[in-house]
């Protein structure tokens, strides 16, 4: 039993079994990288294992009591579990029992860890108080059956009718209590409460800590009725593959009969009909070293494209796991199921474009695009190996290549100029020629055109220059430079993408509009020009 947060660890309640998943739990708690062994096919001297980037920490949980001497075997049993431990490598191994150490013992366990080029430690009956006094939780669940402590928690939720004396703060306050309370009993989950205007409540369980849905996993049973339909088909497999891999599927009331939830706290029970909604086994365990891809190759073997993906979501049920990966852009998105029984791997891809996206990001994907054509296969690659069979493409994409060429224009001004901004949704004639002129200009040292006339408008004071001095006298001249803002108009926005110097090879005035209304004011002056004896342009950028 427990008596002020402590243990009696001669319980006869706590058997070997309990004594292991109390202390596993503890353990996860403290240290939340743990992985705990499953001892039936032996566990090499380590319960519960931490790997850290220094390596690994093992500890051996024992649920002696009493002494540890050699007429009971057990320091012979506890040699036997360091020396298996010691074949791991690890960088430092715990005994964890509920014996404080007599001198004896502790020479005899010294002397044992000395064998050994990994310290060696005896965590004892005090560092076992000491835990479970901070974390009260573990000996209440699995000692004093405070699940029944956590229903009647529910039950006061749920029938909390009480006069609220200070509106809703007295109620936030009340909830929040009772949240606290109920967070402070359960060793394995975390729950949260959220409640709709229509009277719904949703309450939400997460894990304290990576394993605790395997040391206290929440089961789903029931009774379902799928019609041969193609409806009844489909319901069927989406429902079968949440359970093989942990995929979300959403299940008709017209299929539902019954189900049954045994989940923390008495969540669950018997539900009669209704929808049911089955969410993603989601396993949040990092993959360390997990690089994947997506690779096409022609009926010759030579890869024609080869585009990056990141696992954005990895699901996992009884057949095997679903990993959900995007390219880099978020444009290609792969669903990979791998099954285990069968060491079969089944890989599935969409493409979408998402809006408000860079063209250099959209690139890479759209150009995979283009080399999916029939006759080709495309197959997934982990680590740089191509794994599960290929997959042949029998579909093409053929407004790919057009999509290149404008996301490659697009690409290089944004490189070249340094301004960059979405791509388009949709362009008219005028600004896809905009578009093109502004390409041309920053990716040409020279461009020469033809022209006919043109207009500026400088201040007055711009009419004393030699130039337009010898234009007013109407004389022609030579190499005339204007140099302008180079400006991409796309819908409502408006993009300065550098300046560009207009040399025109020969020009002469036409007309300088509302220069004596000008006069003394500083205001603007309009200038037109045309060709002289030769009509050509030279247009470039400035550096």
């Amino acid at each position: 039993m427990v008596t002020k947060n402590r243990v009696d660890w001669t319980d006869e309640r706590l058997g070997s079994n309990v004594y292991e998943d109390m202390v596993s739990v503890l353990i996860s708690r403290l240290h939340p990288q743990a992985e705990r062994i499953d001892g039936a096919g032996g566990d090499k001297g380590r319960d519960v294992q931490v790997p850290l980037p220094a390596g690994l920490e093992i500890f051996e949980l024992k649920s002696f009591t009493g002494r540890l001497d050699e007429r009971s075997g057990r320091r012979r049993q506890v040699a036997d579990s360091l020396k298996r431990a010691a074949e791991r490598n690890p960088t430092a191994w715990h005994l964890v029992v509920p014996i404080n150490h007599t001198d004896g013992e502790l020479e005899w366990f010294n002397g044992l860890a000395a064998k050994y080029s990994f310290p060696c430690d005896w965590r004892g009956k005090d560092w076992l108080d000491s835990q479970m006094a901070s974390h009260p939780e573990l000996p209440r669940y699995y000692l004093e059956g405070s699940n029944d402590e956590i229903v009647n928690m529910m039950r006061e939720l749920n029938q909390e009718q009480a006069a609220l004396t200070r509106g809703v703060s007295d109620l936030v306050e009340r909830v929040r209590t009772l949240k606290d309370r109920l967070n402070s009993l359960d060793p394995h989950y975390v729950f949260g409460f959220n409640v709709q205007p229509n009277g719904s409540v949703s309450v939400t369980t997460l894990p304290r800590y990576p394993g605790a849905q395997k040391d206290r996993p929440i089961r789903i049973g029931g009774t379902f009725e799928f019609p041969d339909t193609e409806d009844g088909k489909q319901a069927a497999r989406a429902l079968q593959d949440s359970f093989d891999y942990g995929a979300t599927s959403v299940v008709s009331s017209e299929f539902v009969k019954s189900f049954v939830v045994d989940a923390p706290a008495e969540f669950g029970g018997i539900f009669e009909g209704g929808e049911l909604q089955v969410g993603g086994a989601v396993d949040n365990a990092p993959l360390i070293g997990a690089r994947f891809a997506l690779r096409i190759r022609d009926a010759q073997g030579v890869v024609r494209a080869h585009l990056p993906l990141e696992a954005k979501e990895r699901t996992a049920g009884k057949r095997g796991i679903e990993l959900r990966l995007e390219d880099l852009g978020g444009v290609a998105r792969v669903k990979a199921r791998f099954d285990a029984p069968t060491h079969r791997a089944k890989i599935t891809y969409s493409f979408h474009l998402p809006e408000d996206s860079l063209p250099g990001i959209l690139l890479p994907a759209v150009r995979f695009l283009a080399e999916a054509t029939e006759g080709r296969a495309a197959s997934m690659v982990l680590n740089g190996k191509e794994i599960g069979p290929p997959m042949d493409l029998s579909s093409s994409y053929p407004d790919a290549g057009d999509s290149i060429k404008q996301l490659q224009i697009l690409d290089d001004i944004q490189r070249i100029s340094g301004v960059y901004f979405p791509v388009p949704q949709s362009l008219t004639d005028e600004e896809f020629e905009s578009i093109r002129d502004a390409h041309r200009y920053l990716t040409s040292e020279t461009c020469t055109f033809q022209w006919s006339r043109v207009s500026f408008a400088i201040q007055r004071a711009g009419l004393d220059t030699p130039e337009l001095q010898q234009l007013q006298a109407g004389g022609a001249v030579s190499d005339f430079v204007i140099r302008n803002d180079m400006i991409l108009r796309l819908g409502d926005d408006s993009f300065n993408l550098g300046r560009l110097d207009m040399t025109f090879s020969s020009v002469v005035l036409e007309v300088i509009v509302d220069i004596d209304a000008a006069e003394g004011s500083g205001g603007m002056i309009k200038v037109t020009i045309i060709p002289g004896e030769d009509s050509s342009v030279s247009v470039s950028l400035v550096r």
